[in-house]
């Protein structure tokens, strides 16, 4: 989905690019209503152009945030510019009109039906009422909420009190939500955030700042962030402690951006394009004192801030992602040193990804162990995206994370 708006927006404004993804990512969150209704409203399957002016229109009347004759109105005039759907208009004010004179018996059915109340799939919802019995209606509600905008503050150049106070004098309202994190109400676009640009802060959700809690360095001490773009962890590692930090990433357009937040940041690292799970690669690489992989994964975590992931994804997704994992994990533990610890960290709320993997690498890895960290003794950490916060504890409404640290010890 971001390949595809980047692709079709790349020679508009910031201001464009935010508003077209806010309005697909609408229509993507209510896409099973909006289906749901369209069978009800059209009695054959509308033009592409047709139907996508539709769907968003249906999806913002659905939302509730704007006036409905507003929309409508909006709807008919996009109808118009367009000349492949010029001649729909008058057809799209009688469609979006029938919807709000008739809305309590077109929408009657969705709360009974799992998949319109929640616009997800079946298998997605069977999921995860499997995985999380206590929790699974909470964790489906709150991957169809817009997220929040939060901040990691780059307590290097300043204080979390001081910036607040920044956002005050600009007009804005800043809440507290982590030792670093910090959430804007009411989001505004990243051009208008104050420091964004001098590297004041950066925009991160406060699940993904936990990585200097597991990770305690020391000056010098040389990290290997592996899978590391967008950059986020290894910037955080640099304004936390005075390491060398190389950033492994396999993807020569996603290393770019690594580049771009390090140097808007004023941090430097090494930057290697490469294979994390290949031996050879990793031995030219050298010794390191510590290791982070944030592995590839089903993103189930994150789903409110990419609400395409619960349609792009397949059930078979999740083996063959925990088979990289697997791997990844294996390559990085054989170049760890000893007495050296690895932190594993995916984005999702499949067990498959989290506790399962780390449960069968230890079985199979007598050296490895749970090294506690001032956030859990146990050695690992379930985020769990709900609306009941469930741990003072933790930071404040966040994604959905897995945190695991491991320390390499002498085989039993």
């Amino acid at each position: 989905m971001e390949k595809a708006l980047s692709l079709c927006l790349q020679n508009q404004t910031p201001e464009i690019k935010g508003a077209v993804q806010s309005l697909l990512y609408t229509s993507i969150r209510y896409k099973a209503q909006v289906e749901a209704l369209l069978g009800k409203l059209v009695k054959k399957e509308p033009h592409e152009k047709v139907k996508a002016i539709l769907s968003i229109a249906l999806a913002l009347l659905l939302e509730g945030t704007e006036k409905p004759f507003t929309i409508v109105n909006q709807a008919v005039e996009a109808a118009k510019e367009n000349p492949e759907s010029a001649w729909s208009s008058g057809f799209i004010n009688a469609v979006l009109r029938n919807f709000l004179r008739n809305r309590s018996q077109l929408t009657a059915s969705f709360k009974t039906n799992l998949v319109t109340r929640y616009n997800c799939p079946a298998w997605w919802i069977s999921k995860i009422r499997q995985d999380y019995p206590r929790h699974w209606q909470s964790i489906l509600r709150v991957q169809n909420q817009r997220p929040p905008l939060t901040l990691r503050i780059n307590c290097s150049r300043i204080t979390v009190k001081d910036y607040l106070e920044k956002l005050n004098k600009s007009g804005l309202v800043g809440k507290q939500v982590g030792p670093w994190a910090v959430v804007i109400e009411p989001a505004c676009p990243v051009s208008q955030i104050p420091g964004f640009h001098e590297g004041l802060c950066s925009v991160q959700d406060a699940g993904s700042q936990l990585v200097r809690d597991f990770l305690q360095l020391h000056d010098g001490d040389r990290v290997l962030d592996a899978c590391a773009a967008p950059g986020g962890k290894t910037a955080q590692l640099l304004e936390t402690y005075k390491v060398k930090v190389t950033a492994l990433e396999i993807d020569p357009t996603r290393a770019t951006r690594i580049d771009e937040t390090l140097t808007r940041l004023g941090l430097e690292a090494k930057i290697v394009v490469g294979d994390a799970s290949e031996t050879s690669l990793l031995n030219q690489l050298g010794d390191f004192d510590a290791i982070l992989l944030d592995a590839p994964c089903t993103a189930s975590g994150i789903v409110r801030r990419h609400p395409d992931i619960v349609w792009s994804r397949r059930p078979e997704d999740i083996p063959l992602l925990a088979a990289r994992q697997k791997k990844l994990l294996e390559s990085l533990w054989e170049k760890l040193p000893l007495g050296k610890d690895l932190l594993y960290v995916v984005c999702s709320l499949f067990p498959e990804e989290g506790p399962d993997q780390i449960q069968s690498f230890l079985k199979t890895h007598p050296e490895a162990r749970l090294k506690g960290s001032s956030l859990c003794s146990e050695g690992m950490l379930r985020l769990i995206p709900t609306d009941n916060e469930v741990d003072e504890h933790l930071p404040l409404n966040h994604d959905g994370f897995f945190y695991a640290l491991l320390t390499k010890g002498q085989t039993k």
